[in-house]
């Protein structure tokens, strides 16, 4: 496995060098499939609610309890239009993973902890949601302690839910924490929602976005 693997990521790849776009390469595709087969010889997964992923483009908004999160995430929504998902530069702490990120080219990296209110780090998730691409979020802002309860969400995921008019669409993971062999994973999606600001100054607006995504 571990032969097959390296074999995988020394491939030649199609990274995206003309900016984001819906079209997933034909890397992507094969990425895709390759870790969707190593999740179904690894673990046990069950997802829930699959109906519910509505067409066009949107914002997945997960919970984060592990590094495998957002590869389940590519996994189980559908490779078109292609998911890009907002990740702490700081967990690309390695050489591999710095080369599976790069050949992936899945991650927006964003320094954890910079201010949500400068205006360069909503730049690429608006360019993601121009192009009618899906914009994945862990609105955490950083791995949870405990399976079932959410850290405070990081108001900037407000800012840029103002400023779309996709539909957002909620997914729970669960039993990722702790993975070995056989494990039993549960990936549960929820119904879309817009969210509503009608009559609200800015700044009530960002707080009443994070507050309705946490309730969902």
């Amino acid at each position: 496995m571990i032969f097959c693997a390296a074999f995988f990521l020394s491939q030649r790849c199609e990274l995206n060098f003309n900016g984001y776009t819906a079209e997933p390469s034909t890397w992507y595709v094969r990425s895709r499939w390759f870790f969707k087969f190593l999740g179904w010889l690894l673990f046990r997964i069950r997802v829930i609610g699959k109906e519910n992923i509505p067409r066009g483009n949107y914002i997945v908004i997960g919970n984060h309890l592990s590094w495998i999160d957002p590869f389940l995430l590519v996994t189980i929504l559908p490779a078109r239009p292609r998911l890009y998902f907002i990740g702490a530069r700081q967990t690309v702490n390695r050489k591999w993973k710095e080369r599976v990120m790069q050949k992936f080219d899945v991650m927006i990296p964003v320094e954890r902890g910079a201010q949500w209110v400068g205006k360069d780090i909503f730049k690429k998730p608006s360019a993601v949601l121009r192009v009618d691409a899906v914009l994945g979020l862990f609105p955490e802002g950083a791995l949870g302690t405990r399976e079932g309860d959410l850290l405070p969400l990081q108001r900037g995921i407000g800012h840029i839910l103002l400023n779309t008019p996709c539909s957002i669409l909620p997914i729970a993971l669960s039993g990722v924490q702790e993975l070995y062999f056989g494990k039993a994973l549960t990936v549960t999606i929820g119904k879309p929602f817009q969210i509503c600001v009608d009559g609200l100054d800015h700044r009530r607006a960002i707080d009443a976005a994070v507050a309705q995504v946490e309730k969902k």
